[in-house]
Parts: C-alpha cells; sequence; structure tokens
C-alpha cells in the first residue's frame, strides 16, 4: 500500500477535503482521494514534493511554476473534454509545517491505459489490435492536437507539449457501457510560443521542468543537445510508443536507464510494431517508422499528420474525423492512392442533391472501403436526369396540359421533403457527434451516417417518381 506521505488522511485539508485514501504516489507528488464537503463529491488530491534542498528563492518560483501549470490545465480542460479537469488549487501546512501545494482534480472511475493492457496479459487474452487502438485513442489524439495549438491571451498560438506520455497518463474513464479516454498529468509539460518550437534546435526557454519517465522517453528527452529541444514531435514518440505497447501487450523499452536510453537512440531498433512482433500491414509500419525515429527532424511535426496518416494506413478514414486541415482533393488522395484529384469542368454543375452517393452495405469481417471526397471518377451520383446517357426513342409529348398548381405539387411532395429535412437533421446530429467525440454516432452496429444516407435515397426516388407521376 501506498505511504501516506503527508499524513492527511482521515483529516480535512484547505477547510474543504476531507482525505480518504491514498491512491498512487510518483515522483513529483502523492494522489489522494477525498471528498469535497461542499459538493459532496468525490475529487482527485494531487499534492507535490518540495525538494527539502530548495532555498526560499527556488521554492517561490517551483510554487509559481505550480499554478501556471495549473492555469495551463485549466485552459486545456476547457478547450477539450478529453483532458481532466482542475477544479481548485491552492496550499496547505501538514502537522509539522510542511508546505504542500496541491491540485484538486475531478474524480474518475475506470482504469488506465496500462491497466487494461496488464489485465488482458493475466487473463490471457490476446493484445487489442492497432485498428481498435485507433479507435479508443482517437479522442486522446485530439486532444493533444488542441494542447499543441493552444490560443494564448494575446491571441497568439501556444504549444503545450505533454512530454510525460505513457499507458499509465493515459485513463478509460467509464461512462455507461463505454470507455472515454481522459489525458492525465501535464505535470512536466512545457509551455512555449509556437514561433521558436523548431525540431532538432536547442531551446532557449530555461526553467521548465527536465524530468521524464526513461521507458518512454523520446530521443531528444535523452540527448538535447544532440537532437535539440522538444516539441510536439515528443508527444509523437510518446503517443506511437504507447500504440505499440498495447498492441504488444508488454513494455517495449526494458532494462536499466541505460539500456533504455541505448534503445531510444539506436536508429537500427526502432520499437515498431513489427520489431516488437506485432503483426501489421507496410502502410502501419511505414507510419510507425517515421513517427518513433530518433531525429526529431525526420519524425512527424505534429500530432495531426501523423494520426492522419495512421487513420488512412488502418482503413478508419471513413469513421474517424482528420485532425489536420487538408484540401478536399488531397484528403480524397490519401483516402485513394489511385484517385486523381478533380479538374476543373466546364459543363454545368450537377444540382447538389444528384451527389448523394447510395449507401453500400459491408459484408461481415471487411474492412471499410475507401471513399472518394469528390464527384471525380469512380464515384458517380445516385440519380441522373438520364439526357446525356439515353437516346431519346420516341417523339416528345405534347404538353396539353400543365402541371399541377403550386400548392397541390407542394403536397404531393410533402413526404419527400419531410424525409429529406430527416436526413438533414440525422447528418448534422452525427456530425455535432463526432465533433465532440471524435466518434461517429451510432446504435449497435448501425451508424448514423448509413441512416441518412438511406433516408436520403428514399427522399429522392420518392420525389422523382412524384414527379414523374405528375407529368404523366
Amino acid at each position: 500500500m501506498t505511504e501516506d506521505r503527508f499524513g492527511i488522511v482521515g483529516k480535512v485539508v484547505a477547510r474543504t477535503y476531507r482525505v480518504e485514501a491514498v491512491v498512487a504516489e510518483g515522483g513529483f507528488g502523492v494522489v489522494y482521494r477525498a471528498d469535497h464537503k461542499g459538493f459532496r463529491a468525490k475529487v482527485a488530491l494531487k499534492c507535490l514534493k518540495i525538494p527539502s534542498n530548495f532555498n526560499e528563492a527556488e521554492r517561490q518560483n517551483f510554487l509559481e511554476q505550480f499554478r501556471s501549470e495549473a492555469e495551463v490545465l485549466f485552459r486545456l480542460s476547457s478547450a477539450s473534454p478529453h483532458i481532466v479537469r482542475p477544479l481548485h488549487v491552492d496550499a496547505f501546512h501538514t502537522d509539522d509545517r510542511q508546505l504542500v501545494p496541491f491540485l484538486a482534480l475531478e474524480w474518475l472511475e475506470g482504469r488506465t491505459l496500462g491497466a487494461l493492457v496488464s489485465a488482458r496479459r493475466d487473463a490471457g487474452k490476446p493484445p487489442l489490435t492497432i485498428e481498435r487502438l485507433v479507435h479508443l485513442l482517437h479522442p486522446i489524439a485530439t486532444a493533444l492536437h488542441q494542447a499543441h495549438n493552444l490560443v494564448g491571451d494575446d491571441g497568439r498560438p501556444v504549444l503545450v507539449i505533454h512530454r510525460d506520455l505513457k499507458p499509465e497518463n493515459i485513463f478509460l474513464a467509464r461512462s455507461g457501457d463505454t470507455d472515454a479516454p481522459k489525458l492525465l498529468d501535464f505535470g512536466i509539460s512545457k509551455a512555449k510560443s509556437k514561433n521558436i518550437a523548431q525540431a532538432g534546435q536547442l531551446s532557449q526557454l530555461t526553467g521548465a521542468v527536465s524530468a521524464f519517465s526513461p521507458a518512454y522517453a523520446a530521443p531528444e528527452q535523452w540527448s538535447p543537445k544532440r537532437l535539440g529541444q522538444t516539441g510536439p514531435w515528443t508527444d509523437v514518440w510518446g503517443l506511437a510508443l504507447c500504440l505499440v505497447e498495447a498492441a504488444k501487450g508488454d513494455d517495449a523499452l526494458t532494462g536499466e536507464q541505460a539500456e533504455m536510453m541505448s534503445a531510444a537512440l539506436d536508429p537500427e531498433h526502432r520499437p515498431t510494431p513489427r520489431n516488437q512482433g506485432v503483426l501489421v500491414s507496410d502502410a502501419v509500419e511505414n507510419v510507425f517508422r517515421r513517427a518513433l525515429a530518433v531525429d526529431p527532424r525526420a519524425r512527424y511535426g505534429s500530432i495531426a499528420e501523423f494520426w492522419d496518416d495512421l487513420v488512412q494506413a488502418v482503413g478508419l478514414q471513413r469513421e474517424l474525423l482528420p485532425l489536420g486541415a487538408r484540401s478536399s482533393s488531397k484528403r480524397m488522395q490519401d483516402r485513394d492512392p489511385n484517385a486523381k484529384a478533380p479538374r476543373e469542368s466546364v459543363e454545368e454543375p450537377t444540382p447538389l442533391v444528384a451527389r448523394t452517393a447510395p449507401v453500400r452495405p459491408v459484408s461481415a469481417g471487411a474492412g471499410p472501403r475507401p471513399r472518394l471526397d469528390s464527384g471525380a471518377n469512380e464515384r458517380r451520383p445516385a440519380f441522373s436526369s438520364g439526357l446525356e446517357l439515353q437516346a431519346i426513342s420516341r417523339r416528345p409529348r405534347s404538353f396539353h396540359r400543365s402541371l399541377r398548381p403550386g400548392r397541390s405539387l407542394w403536397r404531393a411532395l410533402s413526404p419527400s421533403m419531410a424525409l429529406f429535412v430527416l436526413s438533414l437533421a440525422i447528418t448534422v446530429l452525427d456530425r455535432t457527434f463526432a465533433e465532440s467525440r471524435g466518434i461517429p454516432l451510432s446504435l449497435g452496429i448501425i451508424r448514423a451516417s448509413w441512416v441518412a444516407g438511406g433516408v436520403m435515397i428514399v427522399a429522392i426516388t420518392l420525389g422523382v417518381l412524384t414527379l414523374r407521376r405528375d407529368m404523366d
């Protein structure tokens, strides 16, 4: 059992939190479970250890840095629901007058990714596949992307780099029957201007905490003089290594610190899936080889670039929204390497309703098919006027009577219009849900986008039949 280092179990700290038990201890502090007297709810208290050899100036600098990190965490959690939310930052004195800064955080029920991997291994279950892990951790990639693109008080972009990504810092909070991933512990994060972050160059910042977890440290954390400063590429390494470990079901880098450092800095022994005994496609292996490159300049420069390539490589581009901003033609070529960018057309454009593609049934066990995002090449309209495809084989009718008056025609088309509006509503709901949760809306195995497509086809078919019947 973890030691109660500060002797506060059973006591009330900061006149608000009744401490119940020690949860965990790390290099920087101790985490307690406590009860908030006002809210009558559980919270997590993260109490920091101030090094005993600090003088007064160093103590004040340490406390100020802690408050700054708490402020950054508050901003991050406000921007992303997948980052643990802070509730209160303060300090208290123990019975022996020791000053203890603490951060109260939301209490999460569930387990870490590391605990999930260990539980499956101990139960004799196979590790999670890369595809399932990409689905599970898509919100974590989204949260990191948002942290790397935070906006400061002055409106300028700010990088907040986690620098300690590992399975123990990815928490799978239980929400009903699903796991909602949350990113923990920005305690050794670094915030810097995006203008000064460049791979391969030494950082001009001083005073940032330089500790890290050896088994997950990126090469530049081991050798900053040779490989330069940390940056988004450091979190690319960490997230990629978490995926490899979870897919392997065991640690990727083991041994003493010297052995871990040697393995991390050895370009011939990348901890990629295949090198760790995980069977993956060439496309997936190539993504990880770049994500786990020793030289940060050869690595992905952003989480968005890494994650979008990985989603493409595992074939989930139809289900997960891209993180990076790409042009439609670039995204189309990424999703189908045989597709060409659409050429400018001098023909009259097809009406929007005619560009709706039919829903294709997905056979059991089949992976998602590549999707084209423009109307070029293989993709064809679900409906066509037929004028450019079919020769007129009979004389045109003499339209001896006009179409129905507007009001009666509208009544005839009202069922079709109602279905059209319903399809649009389902599409908007699915897009909103996907943007907030990072996964598409579904009921069991049936996705909302499939239902929307089917309803749209019925609406258009019914409308066309109504108009043709009116002209007959």
